[in-house]
């Protein structure tokens, strides 16, 4: 054998009781796991009521509407006859030069 065993293999004589036992100690863990579950989307149903009432209450005061998107025609137009806008302007222009070294 290449490896070494780290300790003895210990002998059941009980094998089915022990994996019965196993069977049904996964099972009552996959039970609670879906009970957690449903208690989980029960919560879940129960939040999403208080947040249509909510909704209903917004029918009365809407949230103000997105500005209109942008496309790449906006970034080209002029501003009131400036220069046109060419997505970068600093708020103080300067001259200046780009050396190759």
């Amino acid at each position: 054998m290449l490896g070494t065993s780290s300790g003895s293999l210990q002998f059941d004589p009980e094998i089915e009781r022990t994996a019965r036992a196993n069977r049904k100690a996964v099972r009552l863990a996959r039970e609670t796991a879906r009970l957690a579950a449903l208690e989980q989307l029960i919560s879940e149903e129960e939040t999403s009521e208080e947040e249509l009432h909510e909704m209903a209450d917004n029918v009365h005061n809407p949230p103000p509407p997105p500005p209109p998107r942008r496309t790449l025609g906006d970034y080209g137009q002029r501003n009131d006859g400036e220069v046109a806008n060419q997505g970068f302007q600093p708020a103080n222009p300067v001259t200046f030069d780009i050396k190759n070294t």
